[in-house]
């Protein structure tokens, strides 16, 4: 199989709608309205800082 080049964007929205069905499958679907407490927000920040 020949190797192409993908958009960022492509990979991002292709994670973000399995994540969305597999916790739609799981029975863990969070409200839109739904609104992080500081703390979480801070950790979750923590967390995906990335290194550029």
């Amino acid at each position: 199989m020949e190797r192409r080049v993908v958009d960022k964007n492509a990979v991002k929205r292709s994670a973000e709608r399995s994540t969305r069905v597999s916790a739609k499958l799981e029975g863990r679907v969070v409200p839109k309205e739904f609104v992080r407490s500081p703390k979480v927000e801070k950790f979750v920040a923590a967390r995906t800082r990335r290194s550029s």
